[in-house]
Formats: C-alpha cells, structure tokens, sequence
C-alpha cells in the first residue's frame, strides 16, 4: 500500500505583504516585487525587493515577501534568513513567525517549525493556518494525538478549511482510525472539489476497508482531475486485480508504466496479474524487472500470500519453477515494528527503552542535513528516459556524428546500478540538455532529439521541447564528490562516488566528500533509526525520503576517529569490486568471511559512535584497539592488497583480539539487542 500523500497548507506563500503605507522609492520597488511575484517572476521579484531593502534596510514587509518569493524557489535557507529580519524590524508580524515555521517544517526541522507556529498562535489565536500547520509538524513527529487536537482548533475556527481536514484524516488513517479519516477526506473534498490527492487518500482507506467499489470510483476521481498521477492507475489496477478482473488490472498498470517507468511497483503488480492469467514469460519479465528496480519483491509476495505454497493452493494452479523461484529467493529480515514487541500478556514490551533510544541518538549530533554543506536531493527527472538515457552505440554514433556531443553526454546510473558500497561502471549516458542549453551548438543531438520533438513536446513543464527539466547548477552537484543510494532497497545501500557521474529520481545525492559517513549510514544503528522515524518498520523495502534522511544524526567524534572509519569503508568499497568475494569457489569462502566481519566492524565503531557510556559501561571498545593497530590507508598498500587484507581480517578476527571479542559479547548491551531486534 503505497503512503498517504502528506499535506500541509500552504495558504500564507499566496499572501503579500506591503509593509507600511509610504509613498517612496522603497514602496515603490516592494510593490513591484510583490507583482513580479504573483506572476512567477521570481528572479525579478528578489531584484525589486533589493532595491527596496538597499534603500530602506529597516522594510520589514520587503523582508517578508522576499522570503515568500524564496520560500516558492524552495530556497529555505534564505527563507528562513529573510523572515528572520522581518521579525526582527517587527516582531508583532504573525505571517513571518507562520512563513518561518513553514520553511523550517519543509527542510524537516520541525521542533523550530513548532515554536514558531506556536508563537504566530499566541500573536493571533485565531489564526487557524497556524493551528493546521502546527498540527501537521506534531504529525511529522508521529504525536499524532496531539497533531488532531491542532486539527480540531483549526476547524473549529474555520469550518470550510479543506487542508486541515485533509491533514486531519492523514493523522486519523495513520492511527487505523479509517472511519474518521474517510469523514474527514470527504470533507476535504466538499470544501475543495478538485482536491485529487483526498480522492487519492480516500481511495486508499476504501481499499484498506475492503470497500471495493467505492475505492475504485475515487481513484477514477483522481485520475480525471490528474490523468498523469501513475500510482492512482497502480492503485485502481490492485482493486481491480482483489475484484479477480485481471484484464482492467493489466491496462491499468500498463498505463502506469507508461506515465512513469521508473515506478517498480506497477511492473511487479502487473508481474503477479500476469501468473494469475497463466502468462508465464510476461511475468517473469516484469517480476525481473521489479526486482532490478531494487523492489524486494519477495518480501512483497510474502506479505500478500505468505508463501508461494498457499498462492497456488488458493489460485488451484502450480507455478513453473523459475517463476516460483523469484519469489522465494532468501530475503534479509527487516527490524520488527516496535508496536508488535509484546509480552506474554500482549502488553508493550520495551517501548519506553525504544523512544529513549531515538531520543539518546537524536542528541548524539546534528542531523545530517545541517552537517553536509550542500542540500542532498534525489537525481533529475529523465522522463522519458529512453530517449534522454542512452547506450554506448547510441552515445558512439552521436559523438562519431559531431565531436561536440561528448561535452553533453554524462555516464549515467540508475538507482538499480547502486551497491552497497561501489557503483556498477556506467553503461548508459544521460544526454545533458538542461534548461538554457544552446542547442544549436550540438548539431547531432539536435537531429537525434528533432527524432522524438512530438513525443517530447507532449510533456509538461517550463523547459524547451528539447531540455531535462535541469538546471545548469546540475552539472555541478553531479561533479562534485557525493554518496549515493537508490530510492528503494531491502537494507541500508550507500555508496561512494567520487568518479562525478549523473543520476536520474531513483537515486538521492548527499553531497559531500567525507567516505566516514557511508559507514554511518550503512550500519545497523542508522537503519534501525531510520526504519522507526520514517515509520519504514516491517520486512517491506526501504524508501529514500529525504525528510527523513536529513534527520539521520551525525554523531559528534573526532577527526581521527572519522578516518579510521573512512578507512574500514575504503577497505570495503575495494573487497566488494574483487571476484572473489561472490565465487562460488569453496577456497575463497573466507573472502566472503572477510567482507561481513569488516561490515561488522563498522556496525561496532558506529555503536560506540553513537552509544560510548552504553558500551564504555560494558567495557566494549572499537575505535581505540583499531586505532591502536595503525591500519594502513589503502593508497599505501602496494602490491596484492588482497594478501594484506586477509592478514588484516586473520588479526582481527582471531578470537583473543578485543575488537573480535567486544563483537561477539556486544549483546549484553541492551540498546544494541533494541536495534538488532533481539530483545
């Protein structure tokens, strides 16, 4: 069941703001930007509110609306900045204190968000936007008793406010509550008719209920209002496929593939349609697909059936065997949701120690989306990626054709070419035509794109008929050094690159150079905490939500602390690229050995990381006896570093070694059995 589209009220980004009646150069300029702004010129708009701060610095409602005008470009930052200084200069201004907490929410930092919506509430208690998006940034912390009861406030003021019953239903849908949230979706809809996304919302709790018809005729609402939202057509064909109409679930998955191919459930749920019809080579083909797309098909297949022996006993028919075997391949356990830790009389066991858990991790650093200088974001839009997404005869011919075309034709990945720790070589080229691009100085892909100019003319958006909805500051985010991770996968899957190559949306970007912090963010301890905040929590596949990445915190160690970390993942990045590894050779068993022990180092100097009075109480220590072994970095070893590595792990994995030892007996400590789900 795909998540419930989140909502918050955006009222106040519409709002202007004039600032004191004066009749100078300053108002002058401010209303100018206030008019630029209301017709999306946003470059222009900035510039006018310069004029009018450089000629009066203390204009608090040019502040604001250059806020607002940031705040619409998602530049959060400046934002945040502007409306800072228009509170400053008047500090009775709730829009500023209800703006400001609105782009704090959006960068995910919600106790700020929170204080200051509280704050535009005590300025106006009336204000109902405020109550509504209070209530929203309590849902994003999961108090969602206490988000309703904002919800409530909100409505009680403003009876015809459609986002707050929208919101409201989310909160009610994420407490199972499914008859209020239907109430409050429909209400939604009778305030705001063209409201596709509580259709969509309504849909999915219908389809919760088992309430068939109804879900089927609100995905169909959605799909009128918006004939290009994939996932109500991947919706609508679930139902349809419950209700044993095969034939309308395939056409509809197939229209959702079409809208957007980089979506792996609809090629999986189509996977399934296809063996409920008996066609076997079709589903095997989009089973596989969904499976290279990073999809955890298995688990999906568990969770609807259990296991392939009641598929066929339930359908009366036996599956071929390669088609059995997709769907039993062993798959690796998610962490158990905290809610189902039950004691023998099904009371909750432990849970206080889990939330005390996320509170001491929290606290451990500031989260990652405030560590990292750059803002990390997901990869470009592609669509239609066949023709933007190149191979290499395809790449060949267009440089063979004109030599210019190597300048725009960038090493391509998508998030299915993304290991734990490494990167596939690239065998595609994403054509580079970003927005502004002068086409004309690239003759050959010109001519290559004029092949495609009616497909490529239908799509939506502000780009030329020929660009990527990209911009040129692309090119640099996708050079500079950066960790990577597909948008889907079975457990924590980032890698390295250092080597500048472009991704398309199912792939997200945190840019920077420090190697530590994709040991970090591959241990257990960050999968764990990422599983519980992103509400990611039973044996169903992993999403890349940035919001919820940007929380991950980055524990506050010392630079040689970091190295030594970075220097484990470099070991890691070059055994998982070695043959060895993965044969099937009985005498490189140990190879394989070797990968998992140095994983569970990682996992063991991020415990300590996050965790040093817990395990220092337990005399468990990781980074001092590494430290003491004066590992070399592996730009000094020369010669077979593989012999090196194996002497290395032999060291390390000798039973009197302490960091083998504190490995073994890490069990005794009890937030490491929290997160290793051994309680």
């Amino acid at each position: 069941m795909p998540e419930l589209i989140q909502g918050v009220v955006d009222t106040y980004y519409n709002r202007d703001f004039a600032g004191v009646k004066r009749e100078d150069d300053a108002t002058r300029h401010n209303t100018q930007g206030i008019a630029y702004s209301k017709d999306g010129e946003h470059t222009r708009a900035i510039e006018a509110f310069n004029s009018a701060l450089k000629l009066d610095p203390h204009f608090a409602g040019a502040y604001y609306n250059r806020g607002n005008v940031y705040a619409k470009k998602r530049d959060f930052d400046n934002a945040i900045s502007d409306y800072t200084e228009a509170i400053k200069r008047k500090p009775e201004l709730v829009e500023a204190y209800n703006e400001r907490g609105l782009a704090y929410y959006n960068k995910g930092d919600f106790d700020n968000a929170i204080n200051d919506f509280i704050q535009a509430i005590e300025l106006q208690p009336d204000c109902a936007e405020a109550y509504n998006n209070l209530g929203a940034a309590y849902a994003k912390k999961n108090n969602l008793d206490n988000a309703i009861e904002n919800y409530n406030i909100s409505i009680g003021l403003n009876r015809k406010f459609a986002e707050a019953y929208y919101n409201r239903g989310t909160a009610y849908y994420n407490k199972s509550d499914f008859d209020n949230a239907i109430n409050d979706y429909t209400n939604a809809i009778k305030h705001k008719s063209d409201n596709a996304e509580a259709y969509y919302n309504r849909g999915v709790v219908y389809a919760n209920k088992r309430e068939l018809d109804n879900a089927i005729n609100d995905y169909t609402e959605v799909i009128k209002r918006k004939p290009d939202f994939a996932l109500a057509y991947n919706n609508r064909g679930s139902v349809y496929s419950v209700k044993g109409e095969g034939e309308l679930a395939i056409e509809d998955y197939t229209k959702a593939i079409e809208l957007n191919s980089e979506l792996p459930e609809p090629f999986y749920n189509r996977g399934i349609a296809w063996i409920r019809l008996k066609e076997w080579e079709k589903a095997k083909a989009d089973l596989t697909t969904a499976k290279k797309m990073g999809l955890d098909i298995v688990a999906l297949f568990h969770n609807a059936y259990r296991s392939v022996e009641r598929f066929e006993k339930h359908f009366g028919f036996k599956l071929p065997e390669d088609v059995a075997h997709l769907l039993i391949e062993r798959r690796r356990d998610r962490y158990p949701k905290t809610q189902s830790i039950l004691d023998a009389n099904g009371n909750p066991l432990e849970y206080p120690a889990v939330l005390n858990l996320l509170s001491r991790l929290r606290n451990a650093g500031m989260p990652l989306g405030e560590y990292v200088e750059a803002k990390p974001a997901f990869g470009i839009n592609t669509t239609p990626t066949d023709i933007f997404v190149v191979d290499k005869a395809v790449r060949d011919e267009l440089v063979a054709s004109h030599p210019s075309s190597a300048e725009i034709l960038k090493p391509f990945l998508h998030g299915e070419d993304i290991r734990r720790w490494h990167l596939d070589t690239p065998h595609r080229w994403l054509i580079f035509v970003h927005r502004g691009i002068a086409i004309n100085d690239y003759p050959a892909i010109l001519a290559y794109l004029e092949k495609h100019r009616e497909r490529l003319s239908q799509r939506k958006g502000k780009q030329a008929w020929y660009e990527l909805a990209a911009s040129p500051d692309d090119a640099e985010r996708f050079a500079q050094p950066k960790l990577v991770c597909p948008n889907t996968y079975n457990h924590q899957t980032f890698a390295v690159d250092t080597a500048g190559y472009y991704y398309g949306k199912t792939a997200y970007l945190i840019p920077t150079s420090e190697k530590w912090l994709c040991g970090l963010l591959n241990s257990r301890t960050v999968e764990w905490f990422y599983s519980q905040v992103s509400k990611q929590l039973t044996i169903d596949w992993l999403r890349a939500r940035s919001g919820y990445i940007q929380q991950i915190p980055v524990p506050d160690i010392t630079l040689t602390q970091k190295a030594l970390i970075g220097k484990i993942v470099d070991y890691l990045i070059y055994l998982q690229q070695q043959p060895t590894i993965n044969s099937k050779d009985l005498k490189y068993a140990r190879d394989r050995v070797m990968l998992g022990y140095f994983e569970r180092v990682i996992d063991g100097l991020v415990y300590e990381a996050y965790l040093p009075d817990e395990l220092h109480k337990s005399d468990k220590h990781f980074l001092q006896p590494l430290l003491d072994e004066e590992l070399p970095p592996i730009e000094d070893i020369e010669g077979d570093k593989m012999s090196l590595f194996r002497d290395i792990f032999e060291l390390l994995y000798e039973k009197t070694h302490p960091i083998r030892r504190n490995l073994f007996f890490l069990d005794s400590v009890k937030p490491v059995r929290i997160i290793e789900g051994k309680l």
